[in-house]
């Protein structure tokens, strides 16, 4: 790995975590300006509402989609870990020839192109391990929702159903943030300027996802109520 390589590489990951130090500091002060905030007051809103309401299938529909998009995401990722290794274990041998035609500042070292196929790796992995613990807490959302007792009401508090569900949530989002991450990071297969571009594309269009404009919610209080949506509450 060239100097060259060495800066690019650093100007990437640099940009990447300040976005993502912004968007977790942004999260715990002003929750209800990012979208993560904003669907984690809902989440709060809809477990109380679902509670309240006569027994329905609806809140298991709802968990079930939830359940199966993790599902699909959770196999889609070990088959990209399994597929990744495959192909990193039976072209060990041919990797200078693999990096030095993809990367045109390559030195030709095979361990700089194992190290890229072995981060691509980890992230899917990564990715996996998210979706299967938001199977795990979406499941035990199912169960804690319908705990039921007639006479009694709910014999669980509302906040331990909340942070179940917010669990699964979160776990989720590491997820899909690992699948996001996939595109810088392969497309420094190509090279480090290829790196740095990807991160760049990346941090614009997670700004446009991350902090919504024009959402009609005051900064101090989510539309579905107070109480569990002030800043600071929606986490």
């Amino acid at each position: 790995m060239n100097i060259t390589e060495i800066y690019l590489l650093a100007s990437s990951i640099s940009l990447l975590t300040v976005y993502h130090l912004y968007l977790i500091w942004m999260i715990k002060r002003h929750p209800l300006r990012t979208d993560i905030g904003i669907n984690s007051c809902a989440r709060g809103a809809w477990v109380r509402n679902m509670m309240r309401r006569a027994p329905d299938v609806l809140p298991i529909q709802t968990l079930r989609n939830s359940l199966m998009s993790a599902s699909f995401l959770a196999s889609t990722a070990i088959l990209l870990v399994a597929g990744l290794l495959s192909f990193t274990l039976t072209n060990k041998n041919n990797l200078e020839n693999f990096d030095h035609v993809l990367n045109i500042l390559s030195n030709g070292h095979p361990h700089v192109a194992l190290s890229r196929l072995l981060l691509l790796v980890l992230t899917f992995f990564f990715a996996f391990f998210n979706f299967v613990l938001a199977v795990r807490y979406y499941n035990h959302a199912g169960f804690l929702l319908n705990a039921t007792n007639n006479e009694d009401g709910h014999s669980l508090p509302e906040q331990f159903m909340i942070a179940s569900l917010k669990r699964g949530a979160f776990h989720f989002t590491l997820g899909m943030r690992a699948f996001l991450f996939s595109l810088p990071f392969g497309l420094w297969l190509l090279g480090p300027v290829w790196l740095l571009l990807g991160s760049i594309l990346l941090v614009l269009v997670l700004w446009k996802i991350d902090f919504p404009k024009h959402t009609g919610i005051p900064s101090n209080e989510c539309f579905v109520g107070k109480g569990y949506c002030e800043p600071g509450k929606a986490d």
